[in-house]
């Protein structure tokens, strides 16, 4: 961007002494209003630069180039990324799978408040850690997500792209995967006979000038066969008087909100920070000594001219408008200050005005097709940020709050819109109405000229009804059975949490002479239940009954099948008058349920009933799965969904839709009588659940238990997963447990990462050493297997862990979902026992891995580790994952 004048910079440094950055919780600093929105704002209306970074999930990303591009320097800058990481771990609470994406959905889009990027995804579902380009691609569907990388190049048409290491031998080749397929998107997007489909749909091909792939090799890279280009250091460790903080700074706050994945909160980044790249291909000639992304790229507003590119010559026409336009960009930039924001509006209404008119020109002109296209794309891009700029200039705002934020089909509700004026110039309003999906209906009010006043606000109430077939609030994105591929509801969806059912304000008004449109969501305001501030969310439509089963993965043992179950059902009511149904439970035939029904009577908005049933499956059931469903009858109407919340502090809350089912799953499995256990919960614990359906004794033990409780009582104390990374009392009174074993007792820990491990530093430079936690020496390391149908080695076939009161099977291997195990132990004592060992079938994860079940005798105890990743089969019903925990129960029986 052009920071030309010494009283800019003066002005923006005297301005950030008095912003304060304090927000409630983490919230981001708002960059995009105000003084200091305009003063970002007049950095992208002098830019006509776009780059793309394509990576593979969630937290891929360089957030402090991002930062660099996006706020430092005014580029439209977009992140591509391929999954929503739906295959990650969660170290903040219970949700896996597609509850994960959406949370880690949530998560970027949060962060990019920091950066202003844009946020793209493909189809690709992120079905966990892979050692295996083929694999990937394989599972993906190669052609169908290069399909998806093509259509966001060919809707961004950005002037450079990068992406992560196509090439790598290491794991998480999802990685390198999508690299390779960016790289044959780069020149597959400018090819009219790829995916010609788009085209036929309005799409244009486009060719990026420039691609680059990440590198990891520090502060010299050195060159290898696969180098054909320059290669670039981008320092962002560079000071930006309007952030008040390096780019690396703000990017790494950004990418604290990654913190289901466990992102570090603790912000200590001073000193010379800089991301490694090479040039793998090019459209413009290059340098190979580079100093920038953009070199050889006019990112200026003239720059448009050099998308000329068939007539070859200059158009007068366009290069006399843009430097006009360019002079009142300048002049504006010259005049800002931030005390006296108005000072730059009519410079930039009348660069609007130009721009307006060289847009019609060239409509008219008799440049090509392709030539109009770009340029007047470019155009409506500059248009845009003018008139947001203009708006901040004017100190203009357009706010619009849902009163009630949770709706049934066909409910009315109150919309109210406030326009602020804050310059001392009166705005008039020529339309000012709400936008809403297809059949839903806007109280008929006169859409009339006004003019509001300088310093003044203006109040305007809808009141709006919802279609009685309206879309329920989800996504429009949903996962393919039988393929690692999402299917899109809607294609014409491409916002990446955006619902069916989202509001916005619509209002056109004049400025300095300007039509300006601004467009404006509806969301609905409320306390958030933590340390304080104000949370939102968009207008959510949910079922007027909304009916939930819990648990949502039940599990009986045979031995147990004539106790039953209990299956609770919650039952929230959405209407606004009184009304009575009834719920029951649609079963199996022969399976009896009490009671048969339950009456319900609802008498508010919002009042949920929850209610017991016992099923009793038949005494001759066999083994395996059954789905029990849950629906509710009100007036004739028969309901069957019901939604979670994902709702953290650090991102808007969503409803991610489901059916009412539960997957009972009848297992031939015992556990011992008798067993009592402690339980010490961990991240994302889901364990206990499971030790409930297997109806064995367990107490959840608390900090204090941990300091001060008998353990003696106990017959065997389980971990949760990472719970050495979530309890600090766990490692306080570790000894204590280690004790305990000693004199008897049985010990089982679920998988841990490095925090397991001592972290020993020498030289600057820190190494793990043998854990702190263990009875004898070893070291959590990297091992994993992450083919879920890889063949177990049975190493130890007569230890009890394998055989009692369950003889673990080939069997109890098959159905497990997404991996078998990670995190495995590693250089351990030869008084450590391996029990299974298994082997990937894939190049990059060559040999048999052992580490994933191991156990110590220690003392007169036992002591377990289970890498084995019983937390993602548990929830999934896998049987042999059932008959596994109750054997590593049994383990510590007295009989």
């Amino acid at each position: 961007c052009r920071i030309s004048t010494a009283s800019f910079i003066v002005a923006t440094v005297i301005f950030l002494m008095f912003v304060t950055w304090t927000v409630a919780q983490s919230y981001p600093p708002d960059y995009d209003k105000g003084a200091l929105g305009l003063a970002f704002a007049l950095r992208r209306v002098q830019q006509t630069g776009s780059f793309l970074h394509i990576t593979a999930h969630p937290d891929d990303e360089d957030n402090p180039l991002l930062v660099m591009l996006g706020r430092g320097r005014g580029i439209r800058t977009g992140l591509l990324t391929l999954t929503r990481g739906a295959g990650g771990q969660n170290e903040i609470g219970t949700e896996l799978f597609e509850a994960l994406a959406v949370l880690r959905t949530g998560e970027l889009m949060s962060l990019h408040r920091y950066d202003n990027a844009e946020q793209f995804f493909t189809r690709a579902y992120d079905f966990g850690y892979s050692f295996s380009v083929q694999e990937t691609l394989r599972r993906w569907g190669k052609e169908e997500i290069l399909s998806d990388i093509v259509r966001v190049i060919r809707i961004f048409r950005p002037d450079v792209i990068t992406t992560l290491p196509r090439f790598g031998e290491g794991g998480g080749q999802h990685h390198q995967a999508s690299a390779l397929l960016a790289a044959e998107a780069f020149r597959a997007a400018a090819n009219p006979e790829r995916f010609p489909d788009q085209l036929n749909k309005g799409l244009r091909i486009w060719q990026a000038s420039k691609l680059y792939e990440r590198r990891f090799w520090g502060d010299s890279i050195q060159p290898d066969e696969r180098q054909i280009g320059s290669n670039l250091v981008i320092q962002t460790d560079t000071f930006d008087p309007l952030l008040g903080a390096t780019y690396s700074e703000v990017g790494m706050r950004a990418r604290s909100l990654h913190r289901c994945q466990g992102m570090p909160q603790l912000q200590n980044l001073k000193g010379q920070l800089r991301s490694y790249w090479h040039l793998i291909d090019s459209t413009v000639p290059v340098s190979l000594n580079e100093s920038d992304f953009f070199d050889g790229i006019d990112t200026s507003l003239m720059g448009i001219e050099h998308h000329l590119r068939q007539t070859g010559a200059p158009v007068s026409f366009l290069n006399q408008s843009l430097k006009d336009i360019q002079r009142r960009l300048e002049s504006a930039f010259d005049l800002f200050h931030p005390s006296t924001p108005e000072k730059t509006g009519r410079e930039l209404a009348i660069a609007l005005r130009k721009l307006r008119s060289l847009r019609l020109r060239i409509e008219e002109s008799y440049l090509t097709d392709e030539e109009k296209y770009q340029l007047i794309f470019l155009l409506d891009i500059e248009e845009e940020d003018l008139m947001e700029a203009l708006c901040l200039a004017r100190q203009l705002r357009l706010e619009a709050s849902v009163m009630d934020g949770v709706v049934e089909p066909g409910q009315s509700f109150k919309l109210q819109v406030y326009f602020t004026n804050g310059s001392g110039e009166p705005v008039g309003i020529r339309s000012l109405m709400p936008v809403t999906p297809p059949g839903w209906d806007v109280e008929a009010l006169k859409d009339r000229d006004e003019v509001v006043a300088g310093r003044s606000v203006l109040k305007r109430v809808f009141k709006i009804t919802v279609s009685p077939e309206a879309d329920l609030t989800s996504f429009h994105w949903t996962r393919d059975p039988g393929m690692d591929r999402y299917s899109m509801d809607r294609s014409e969806h491409r916002s990446p949490l955006q619902s069916l059912s989202e509001v916005f304000v619509r209002m056109i008004c004049e400025v300095d002479g300007t039509r300006l449109t601004i467009r404006q969501p509806a969301y609905f305001h409320y306390e958030g239940p933590w340390v304080g501030g104000e949370q939102y969310h968009g207008l959510m439509v949910v079922p007027t009954v909304s009916v939930a089963v819990q648990p949502d993965s039940i599990a009986i043992p045979l031995n147990q099948v004539r106790q039953g179950r209990d299956i609770r059902v919650s039952t929230t009511y959405q209407g606004k008058f009184p009304r009575s149904g009834e719920v029951k439970l649609e079963v199996p035939s022969g399976w009896k349920v009490s009671p048969d029904r339950i009456e319900l009577l609802f008498q508010r908005e919002g009042q949920t009933v929850n209610h017991t049933f016992r099923l009793m499956p038949t005494d001759n059931v066999h083994p395996g799965k059954f789905s029990v469903r849950a629906l509710v009858s009100l007036d004739g109407v028969t309901y069957g969904k019901g939604y979670q919340s994902i709702d953290y502090h650090h991102i808007q809350k969503k409803h991610l839709l489901h059916s009412s089912q539960t997957t009972v799953n009848v297992i031939g499995v015992q556990v011992s009588e008798g067993v009592k256990i402690g339980y010490i919960e961990g991240v994302g614990d889901r364990i206990p659940d499971a030790l409930e359906q297997l109806g064995v004794d367990f107490q959840l033990l608390s900090d204090e238990d941990l300091a001060f409780v008998d353990l003696s009582s106990y017959d065997v104390i389980m971990t949760g997963v990472r719970a050495y990374l979530a309890r600090e009392q766990l490692r306080v009174h570790n000894q204590r447990l280690l004790n305990w074993v000693r004199d008897g007792g049985t010990m089982v820990v679920q998988y841990n990462k490095f925090e397991f491990n001592r972290m020993l530093e020498t030289e600057g430079k820190k190494k793990m050493s043998y854990s702190l936690y263990a009875p004898y020496p070893v070291q959590v390391g990297r091992g994993r297997i992450t083919d879920e149908t890889a063949k177990v080695n049975i190493l130890a076939p007569m230890h009890p862990v394998l055989n009692f009161p369950n003889t673990i099977t080939l069997q109890d291997w098959v159905g497990w979902v997404q991996e078998r195990g990670l995190y495995f132990l590693e250089k351990k004592d030869i008084r450590y026992q391996d029990l299974v060992a298994m082997e990937d079938p894939f190049v990059y994860n060559k040999g048999e891995k052992t580490g994933a079940l191991v156990v110590a005798e220690y003392g007169h105890g036992k002591w377990v580790y289970i890498g084995l990743a019983l937390w993602r089969q548990l929830p999934a019903g896998v049987s042999g994952a059932y008959r596994l925990l109750a054997n590593l129960v049994s383990l510590g029986s007295r009989d």
